[in-house]
């Protein structure tokens, strides 16, 4: 869709936009998804006894809804004043009926579109559909009304200021068991990846709270998941590292296959 034009569908794309259909398309990238799916709701909003306010469009990335928000409503504003003969072409370029009826409905809707909750078609990213049915129902949800999800920046802002609580609470009360731990984790993750790891450790607190969580002493559930004796020390570690424990013979056959490639890399 350019403009006020509407680009015709393939024999192939018009099926999928056919309102008395129940649909499932799958296409790869680049090949007029958000095309035909504009144009299955604009046939959709065409149809006698259909409210803009009972559509609902849903993807999965916020670029995603505005491409198709934008495209839908440059079509309908377009049709406002459109001469019947291009409004015409549009509407038998999605398949619609191109009948008077049909084009004085077309000629509404983008109004109908400005009236609805909100000022527009409901066409949201399935994140922001699933925190608008937890805001109109808190009840059913267990949430306290007027709870509302936390945005990117918010979060970020209150992990550094959580971070830097935990820092000066640290320092103040001489943790160094705690200050250790943070140190090791900046010097082997990097300090910007510090507060990603948090977020995860975070994203997992039933592992460290209640009855099933990790609590101390941790290291023997730490061998057990490896795979070692609960009570497993760095004394057993020659025993694990020696040759029985490997596939010895392979090695050798590399090696030997190796010295007989006689260049630098053969040899390294």
């Amino acid at each position: 869709m350019s403009g006020s034009k509407v680009w015709p569908l393939t024999p192939e794309q018009r099926p999928a936009v056919d309102p008395g259909e129940v649909v499932w398309l799958s296409a790869s990238a680049g090949t007029g998804k958000t095309q035909v799916l504009s144009a299955r709701v604009l046939r959709l909003l065409l149809q006698d006894g259909v409210s803009p306010g009972q559509v609902l469009c849903l993807t999965f990335t916020k670029a995603g809804a505005t491409e198709m928000a934008g495209r839908i409503n440059q079509v309908l504003a377009s049709w406002v004043r459109a001469k019947p003969d291009a409004l015409a072409r549009d509407l038998q370029a999605i398949g619609a009926d191109i009948g008077p009826q049909t084009q004085a409905r077309a000629r509404t809707l983008f109004a109908e579109v400005l009236d609805c909750p909100g000022g527009g078609l409901r066409i949201d990213t399935i994140h922001a559909f699933a925190q608008w049915l937890l805001a109109a129902f808190p009840h059913e949800a267990g949430l306290i009304p007027g709870v509302k999800a936390m945005e990117d920046r918010e979060r970020d802002l209150l992990l550094r200021e959580v971070l830097a609580a935990l820092l000066v609470e640290a320092e103040a009360s001489n943790d160094a068991a705690s200050l250790g731990a943070l140190a090791r984790l900046s010097i082997r993750l990097g300090p910007d990846a510090v507060p990603g790891y948090l977020l995860r450790c975070a994203a997992a607190l039933e592992a460290w709270t209640g009855p099933g969580g990790w609590q101390a002493p941790m290291l023997p559930r730490v061998h057990q998941l490896l795979g070692l004796a609960s009570d497993a020390s760095e004394a057993d570690l020659a025993a694990l590292c020696s040759d029985g424990q490997f596939d010895v013979d392979a090695v050798e056959l590399c090696l030997s296959a190796y010295q007989q490639w006689n260049t630098k890399t053969g040899q390294e």
